[in-house]
């Protein structure tokens, strides 16, 4: 089967992957940019390459910053840009808007007409898909993506395709976020086994309060905690089947899990830990770097984050606790009775990037993209430029990470170009030990064992009108959720709330995914 009718036969298009972001059409489409490989007079293979090189293909990007330090100037200034440009082919102008105001920024520069040739997102920009400002890229990536399809996961295609069209590069992913506990804690209030129910990881962190864990005689322990909007929990809230963005059966409709009966016994559960002081009272004003500096402070026991960072937080606490054996490992998420699936919802890609009808030469774009997953690119994104901040000798890869970390280039590189799930051999390279490896490749494992599937996946996009304020992260959930775990209301305020935010949704959009989950069961 080839590679175009394989995605030819796939409609999926996860909604917890829908980036929401209002953008306006420029009105001024030029028709080469919906030209399909063979319709682009640009495009050059590999095997037809001219007697002399073409020139270098300009092309601009948009894509967050992650929250890392960036290099600032002009893109084909800074040493790490300019080599992906030469091994590409291509002048580069890569635009890093900060992380936080992504979706704003990028809205405001299109709806400015500033569009370029590829914006990055997580999974399908859905304002730029309505407004077909994106283009399907099923032919060119047959056609000069061969590494990509080989590498990338057909769960992470799905998740970047609709009606059949590939919308989107994706990132490979091995699942989501997973639950950090201290295990030098458990060790010292005789916790011996990770909890796996609600009650079990209550008498768990109830021990943290009480039994003076970190050792200083006082009463400062933090068991849990978490980050402002309610963020940075979610493990916690999945114990019973909810997350920030699934959708959920109930009473034979499909709602989003804001509104769901669970999600009353989720609140019920942050409440009980406001109430006997087991979370951080300011975890729902943490900034970033106070929640990270009280963990590293030897004051939080349990706390959720990415996989990937299992290495960071346990060197980071090595250095600021020195000599106290402090352990961190990510464990299953606890369920309770009758959840048949907890942890963060099942996603096999994580940030992707379009190519936009601004594209003059969508081919390069993809042969950029796909030299970034071979494995002199991977290379690249792990260790960066050879014999600059990497040698090889006989195969044999010698790594500098402190040449990296001091050109300021270890942590956007590969947040920024990696595109694959994780290489073991690369990980205890670029992180310098088999034990820094191993802590990471485990919390991959425990996060891959886990999370919850969308019940809508596949769903086609719908012209129906996005009401961002009624999602997790808008004012009427969380304004409710604050006001029910911070006691100021009965958690039967929770069926209040509900009458509140289907007054203000209507029932056109759980119609339409409600017909579309019963149309899959025929």
């Amino acid at each position: 089967m080839s590679f175009k009718k394989k995605w030819g036969s796939t409609a999926c298009l996860t909604m917890s992957t829908i980036v929401l972001l209002t953008a306006c059409s420029s009105g001024n489409e030029g028709s080469s940019s919906s030209a399909t490989p063979s319709q682009t007079s640009t495009q050059t293979s590999a095997s037809q390459a001219p007697a002399t090189p073409a020139a270098p293909v300009k092309i601009r990007v948009f894509a967050s910053d992650v929250n890392q330090p960036i290099p600032g100037g002009k893109t084909m200034d800074d040493p790490t840009m300019k080599y992906l440009a030469q091994k590409s082919n291509t002048d580069l102008d890569w635009v890093f808007l900060p992380h936080g105001q992504y979706g704003e920024q990028v809205r405001i520069k299109f709806a400015s007409g500033d569009i370029p040739d590829v914006v990055g997102g997580w999974g399908i920009n859905y304002e730029l898909l309505q407004n077909e400002q994106i283009i399907p890229l099923n032919d060119y990536i047959d056609k000069y993506g061969p590494n990509l399809k080989k590498v990338i996961s057909q769960a992470a295609w799905d998740e970047v395709t609709t009606n059949g069209k590939i919308m989107a590069i994706p990132e490979g992913q091995l699942g989501n976020n997973v639950l950090y506990v201290r295990k030098d804690w458990m060790d010292k209030v005789g916790i011996a086994n990770p909890p796996q129910t609600p009650d079990e990881l209550l008498t768990m962190l109830r021990a943290f309060r009480d039994k003076d864990p970190n050792g200083n005689g006082k009463k400062d322990e933090m068991a849990i905690s978490g980050r402002e909007k309610f963020s940075w929990v979610d493990n916690v809230m999945t114990m019973y089947g909810v997350d920030a963005f699934n959708r959920v059966l109930v009473n034979g409709e499909v709602v989003p899990s804001v509104i769901s009966p669970n999600m009353k016994q989720a609140l019920g559960f942050f409440r009980t830990l406001v109430d006997e002081k087991l979370i951080d009272s300011e975890f729902l004003t943490n900034k970033r770097n106070v929640w990270e500096q009280k963990i590293q402070n030897n004051l939080v026991g349990t706390w959720v984050h990415t996989p990937s960072l299992a290495w960071d937080w346990q060197d980071k606490l090595n250095k600021s606790l020195p000599g106290i054996g402090a352990n961190v490992i990510a464990i299953k998420t606890p369920k309770a009775p009758g959840v048949e699936s907890s942890g963060t919802s099942v996603r096999a890609s994580n940030k992707s990037f379009m190519v936009t009808k601004a594209a003059k030469d969508p081919a390069a774009i993809i042969k950029m993209f796909d030299w970034l997953v071979t494995q002199e690119g991977q290379e690249y994104v792990n260790f960066g430029i050879p014999n600059v901040t990497y040698k090889k000798d006989g195969g044999k890869i010698t790594y500098d990470i402190k040449k990296d970390t001091d050109d300021k280039t270890a942590l956007w590189r590969p947040s920024t170009f990696n595109l694959v799930t994780y290489n073991r051999d690369f990980l205890e390279i670029q992180l310098g030990s088999k034990e820094a490896a191993d802590k990471v490749d485990s919390a991959y494992k425990v996060a891959a064992s886990e999370g919850m599937k969308s019940i809508v996946a596949g769903l086609p996009p719908t012209k129906l009108p996005a009401k961002p304020e009624l999602e997790f992260s808008g004012t009427l959930f969380q304004e409710a959720a604050a006001q029910i775990m911070l006691g100021k209301q009965p958690l039967d305020y929770f069926d209040t709330y509900v009458k509140q935010w289907r007054a203000q949704a209507g029932t056109e959009r759980i119609k339409y995914e409600t017909d579309y989950y019963n149309s899959k069961k025929k």
